[in-house]
């Protein structure tokens, strides 16, 4: 079950004051999914335990892919090769870990 934690309005968001910065971390069993709405569909931009928000972005720590062999019989957490740095309007769910997101591969 998806259960949305926090939404960003993207660059200069003004919901945020200018020399705020927010922590977002999950608890013990927790992940959180990023996503991006382009029309009316969300698209995963990748998933992450710790967030820093500021007006400007959110950056997400530690953020990484679902990844899965050929056949999908096994999937794994892909770290990504830097922080995923967002600058456009995002949403921030808080989703329960699973299985494939304590592997790697």
């Amino acid at each position: 079950m998806m259960k949305q934690f926090f939404e960003y309005a993207g660059r200069g968001d003004r919901k945020i004051a200018h020399d705020s910065l927010l922590r977002l971390d999950t608890d013990a069993g927790g992940v959180f999914l990023i996503t991006q709405k382009i029309g009316k569909t969300e698209f995963v931009k990748g998933y992450c335990r710790s967030a820093i928000v500021e007006r400007w972005g959110c950056y997400c720590m530690g953020a990484f892919r679902r990844a899965s062999n050929l056949d999908l019989s096994r999937s794994w957490a892909a770290q990504m090769e830097s922080e995923l740095m967002i600058f456009h309007a995002v949403t921030v769910y808080l989703v329960p870990e699973e299985e494939w997101m304590r592997s790697s591969h």
